[in-house]
């Protein structure tokens, strides 16, 4: 078996030894392999493996130029709308040798550029960033640092860069059609915080503009935001929409979260969904495909756009050129959370 150097960790010249070529080739079988023959490459291989080795990426950024991280910056971890986004960028950054550091601004323009700071202080060689309120010096301060970088679920009235945006507005607008087509004339706006998220703000908006566009009143009273996405918040808010006795028949959530709130607490004040409450979501997201009842919601596709973010970082890391800005589609999910207006 082979053997390491007294340090325990194994290094080049142990690999070398082991391999019985010299340090020159496996450092070419690292970084060059074409250039080794492949008898050589094998018996390298076999040595990187048995010794268990680790390349230094310092090292070898130090010669490359190339750190082969990229940092991403996003909102928040408590809404679950994020998740499948990361999983797909770590996918496909995982594809091409890259490493992902994760960062979490809690939607804090000021919090958010130093953790951009401090990503670019690390030699990360691309950036993604997610739908936030930017300070307004963060494109400049970008481009004078030469850092390639993409924006993410941007609202299409506020793009930074490159970016990746879904129509918000058109989807919600969506949602409120489904539940006008049901006979819904009472419907009520259920969304998370907007004066710090300009996508929500837009799914919002676009809602409250459709129900004006079919004529339906919008009652204050009905037009319920959450202070956050945490439990408590969501549940509070729902309880304020469902208890007055002047109820709306039916709800559009900016969020599936917030549709999955709206179902507990009708499930807590004895009312049934969708037969004396209609709900539709946002997002499509996998906790609503398993409540009871399941829920209809307007589809985004985060993992696609997960996946687009990071092969569009990785070609203008690569001296490539995207499309300035990218819309990607919604769909009208309907299952079992909304239904005809008795």
């Amino acid at each position: 078996m082979a053997s390491r150097s007294p340090a325990g960790k194994a290094t080049l010249r142990d690999v070398a030894r082991a391999a019985g070529v010299s340090v020159t080739t496996v450092s070419r079988v690292l970084n060059n392999p074409g250039l080794v023959a492949p008898d050589k490459q094998s018996a390298v291989l076999r040595s990187l493996e048995s010794l268990d080795y680790i390349p230094n990426q310092l090292a070898r950024s130090l010669v490359s130029k190339r750190s082969k991280a990229i940092g991403l910056v996003v909102p928040t971890i408590s809404n679950p709308v994020f998740a499948p986004t990361i999983a797909a960028i770590e996918r496909e950054l995982e594809l091409a040798g890259y490493a992902l550091l994760i960062h979490c601004c809690e939607r804090d323009p000021v919090r958010e550029f130093k953790q951009i700071r401090t990503l670019i202080e690390r030699g990360v060689d691309g950036l993604i960033l997610t739908g936030s309120v930017h300070r307004p010096e963060l494109g400049d301060f970008l481009a004078r640092n030469h850092v390639p970088y993409l924006s993410q679920d941007i609202s299409l009235r506020l793009p930074l860069g490159p970016s990746l945006a879904l129509d918000n507005a058109a989807a919600m607008a969506k949602a409120v059609d489904h539940l006008v087509e049901l006979g819904h004339r009472a419907i009520a706006v259920v969304t998370g915080p907007t004066h710090n998220t300009p996508p929500i703000d837009d799914r919002f908006k676009g809602a409250v503009a459709r129900l004006e566009h079919h004529g339906l009143p919008v009652a204050p009273e009905w037009l319920i935001a959450t202070d956050d996405y945490e439990t408590r918040s969501i549940r509070d808010g729902a309880r304020r929409l469902l208890r007055p006795a002047r109820r709306p028949s039916a709800a559009v959530c900016t969020g599936d979260i917030l549709a999955l709130g709206l179902v507990a607490e009708c499930r807590a004040l004895g009312l049934a969904v969708p037969r004396d409450f209609s709900i539709v979501g946002c997002g499509d997201t996998d906790m609503g495909r398993f409540v009871d009842p399941p829920l209809t919601t307007v589809a985004m596709p985060f993992a696609e756009m997960g996946a687009v973010a990071a092969r569009s970082l990785l070609k203008l890391i690569s001296g490539g050129a995207v499309e300035p800005l990218r819309v990607l589609p919604y769909e009208l999910i309907v299952r079992e959370s909304a239904a005809p207006r008795s």
